[in-house]
């Protein structure tokens, strides 16, 4: 770990944030640490809103879960579970998306989701080339086509590790993934709608019914935005949102967030774009969940 994510200020005692990265894939710990990096050269007062993002926030990276085999994947939830006992927001760094999987497992059953995502991942089961490359962890463990990145939401889904899901800014999955979405009741607001201010509105407006009252956790994977501003990412899909809709629809979350992960950069030489734009909306998350 180069650097702790935000500030090496605060102890374990003294923080509300816990934050943890989960090195899974072949760039995750260079992913998951330009990130961090990023953290530090972000000017934490807001000049539009006129706002201290990290008023109330107070961070402390325990560092990295370093996986030798998909067993250590259980790490990921004894150490949220434990984070979750000190009353403490949780903040996953991860390479792939699997490892939501592995924190939602920790999390109360009557928890929110809400996701962030281009992508479904509805599969029942699904490998190729990039899977394997995401959920990479050595070349002796071969990636389960059942369970893996883009699979996971299925899989959390089945096993009711929340109570309802919405996807916000989809824009890629097939006609299988649409009807068992439908089944299960997961709502899909794709990106097209969100790029439009009625649709946007109404989506607002869905997300704070949706969570009011409630337990919230938040995972946003860095290819819901467009790749002109998020380049940096696996699996790049054209017409995704833009930093504004992801802060307006932050915003409508009137639940109690209860932890977060941001997962799915993919660092990329002489380009720092990206993990400036997810540092920033770990920024964003902060504020509201603190």
């Amino acid at each position: 770990m180069s650097r702790p994510l935000i500030t090496n200020i605060y102890s374990r005692e003294e923080s509300n944030v816990i934050a943890f990265g989960v090195i899974l894939g072949r760039k995750a710990a260079e992913s998951v640490n330009a990130i961090r990096d990023a953290s530090w050269f972000i000017e934490t007062f807001d000049i539009i809103s006129k706002r201290n993002l990290l008023n109330k926030a107070k961070v402390y990276d325990i560092g990295d879960i370093k996986l030798t085999s998909y067993d250590d994947l259980e790490n990921v939830t004894k150490i949220t579970s434990s984070i979750l006992s000190e009353g403490k927001l949780t903040l996953m760094l991860g390479g792939g998306h699997l490892a939501t999987y592995y924190v939602l497992k920790a999390m109360p059953k009557d928890v929110i989701l809400i996701v962030f995502d281009a992508h479904c991942d509805l599969r029942e089961s699904y490998i190729d080339e990039k899977i394997i490359d995401l959920d990479y962890i050595n070349e002796s463990v071969i990636v389960d086509k059942r369970l893996n990145d883009a699979t996971w939401l299925r899989w959390a889904s089945e096993e009711t590790l929340f109570k309802k899901a919405t996807i916000l800014g989809v824009r890629s999955g097939d006609e299988e993934q649409l009807v068992y979405a439908k089944k299960k009741g997961i709502l899909l607001i794709t990106s097209e709608k969100l790029l439009s201010q009625n649709g946007l509105n109404a989506a607002t407006k869905t997300l704070s019914t949706l969570t009011r009252g409630k337990k919230v956790y938040l995972s946003l994977d860095i290819d819901t935005f467009d790749p002109s501003i998020a380049p940096a990412v696996d699996h790049p899909e054209p017409s995704g949102i833009g930093f504004r809709e992801f802060v307006k629809l932050l915003r409508s979350i009137k639940g109690r967030i209860i932890g977060c992960d941001v997962v799915c950069l993919r660092k990329i030489p002489n380009n720092e774009v990206t993990e400036f734009l997810a540092a920033r909306a770990i920024f964003e998350i902060l504020y509201y969940a603190t």
